[in-house]
């Protein structure tokens, strides 16, 4: 809480404040790439488009009620007619004026892949010229069923389909915006390590500073030649130059860490490096079956798989015999007059049955339906192998968690006696009973053992972050992992 108030307050201040000052743990670089950062809103996006289509989908399978009108229709032309007076035809001019609204409303049946539906209606129609004629066309109610009969049914491949689709697009957005925050972890820890190296640069350089005052005066005693002086000499100027460098390092690094998680970026980042490693055990059987729930490199190979054999499945019906059904029944009435357009009104019956039956087409339909299986053997084995690569990488990061905190409890210890190596060499070269080579030895050993503690950290955290975007599982809080 208190690093989030700081933040907050930083963030009021950057407004009267040319350059502001965060104090910024891993865990909140974490939470700032994967909650707020441009890249993050980016992936949410995408997922909102396939949320959508999915909700299209569901309102798609209930019923759909729609009213289709025709306003106003005028016509006038000249027309061929029959006259019997003169046993000719001649053309005349006519005038129609049509009027039309319907309202139907369907409902699919996904099991049978057909669907009812049931409609009512009223039209006019109008006569004028020499023959002036008004009529009303009524439909009180017609019901109805259609469907093709040995055809593909597309609504029972999309109830496995959708659903799976959109399960993809999550855990496709839960992967992208872990992968956000891993790349925000591994850029926390660039930084932290150019972080480490200015510090050893700028205690490096203090050091030799006094080392060589230390140096000189020995020197002027004769208690050191002049060639070791010269040596303190060349380091203290070595040292200046390693400072230098670290600095433009701590600076790209800082730029980049800030840029990724929205900061401006001449935000100056002080990092909290994490010391102590969380407590928590992983076998490659739970990563394993995690990963098959959640990876969406599964998921989506096995989404690719459904729909080859959908369409494959859709190919086969389509190159045999096909037949559908169209049943209604319903009542209609025609007079001149509004009011008896819904009186008496009669039984209006239809049935019709379509066959499309293939004489030839040279192989055209047959040779889809093979291309189509052929797809279907290639999605099962992309699948496979997606499968392979994912669990061999599952089982090498495992490996390597596993093995990295043990790591660190090394390279800890390692740096506490190369610490104390130091200052104890550090304290005998004062004293005079050391050499600048005994002190220049116990320094390098104490800065790489300090280099190598924040390397080790970095290799662990990066291999755990790398884990938890694989199985999209928080082993940490033992949940599966929602952005």
């Amino acid at each position: 809480m208190r690093n989030l108030a700081v933040l907050a307050l930083l963030c009021i201040a950057v407004t009267v404040t040319a350059q502001q000052s965060v104090r910024l743990d891993m865990e909140r670089a974490f939470q700032l790439a994967t909650d707020s950062s441009i890249t993050a809103d980016r992936y949410r996006s995408v997922f909102q488009e396939a949320h959508y289509a999915w909700l299209s989908w569901m309102a798609g399978r209930k019923p759909q009620i729609d009213l289709s009108t025709t306003p106003l229709q005028f016509e006038q032309d000249m027309t061929q007619r029959y006259v019997s007076d003169t046993d000719n035809d001649e053309y005349r001019e006519q005038k129609r004026l049509l009027s039309s609204v319907s309202l139907e409303a369907q409902q699919v049946m996904e099991r049978w892949g057909g669907s009812f539906y049931a409609s009512t209606g009223l039209a006019y129609l109008g006569n004028y010229g020499d023959y002036i004629q008004h009529q009303f066309a009524t439909t009180p109610i017609r019901v109805g069923y259609r469907q093709e009969l040995l055809g593909y049914n597309p609504y029972r491949w999309n109830r496995q389909t959708e659903p799976m689709r959109l399960n993809v697009a999550q855990q496709q957005m839960n992967y992208s915006v872990e992968q956000t925050g891993a790349e925000a972890v591994r850029r926390f820890f660039t930084l932290a390590v150019a972080q480490e190296q200015l510090s050893m640069a700028q205690e490096q350089l203090q050091s030799c500073d006094s080392i060589l005052a230390i140096g000189e005066r020995r020197f002027r005693i004769a208690s050191i030649s002049k060639a070791e002086l010269e040596i303190l000499t060349l380091q203290r100027s070595l040292a200046t130059t390693a400072l230098k460098n670290a600095l433009l390092n701590h600076q790209k690094a800082a730029k980049s860490l800030a840029v990724w998680l929205g900061m401006d970026e001449l935000t100056h980042l002080e990092l909290i490096v994490p010391s102590i490693l969380p407590q928590f055990s992983v076998t490659v059987g739970d990563a394993v079956s995690q990963a098959t729930q959640h990876n969406p490199n599964y998921l989506s190979m096995e989404l690719q798989e459904l729909e080859a054999r959908r369409d494959a499945d859709q190919l086969k019906r389509k190159k045999g015999l096909n037949a559908s059904i169209d049943a209604s029944i319903g009542l209609n009435q025609v007079s001149e007059r509004f009011e008896y357009a819904y009186r008496n009104p009669l039984v209006q019956n239809q049935v019709m049955v379509n066959l499309t039956v293939p004489i030839s087409d040279h192989g055209k339909k047959r040779n889809a339906w093979l291309a189509a299986q052929s797809k279907v053997e290639t999605a099962a084995r992309q699948r496979q192998e997606q499968r392979r690569d994912t669990e061999l990488d599952i089982v090498q990061t495992v490996a390597e968690v596993n093995q990295r905190q043990a790591v660190v409890d090394d390279t800890r210890h390692s740096l506490q006696i190369a610490e104390d190596a130091y200052t104890a060499m550090l304290q005998r070269f004062i004293r005079g009973q050391a050499t600048v080579n005994d002190l220049s030895l116990a320094q390098q050993y104490w800065q790489e053992a300090r280099r190598d503690q924040i390397t080790a950290l970095q290799d662990f955290w990066n291999s755990y972050y790398h884990l938890r975007q694989l199985t999209l599982y928080d082993y940490l809080k033992g949940e599966p992992i929602r952005h």
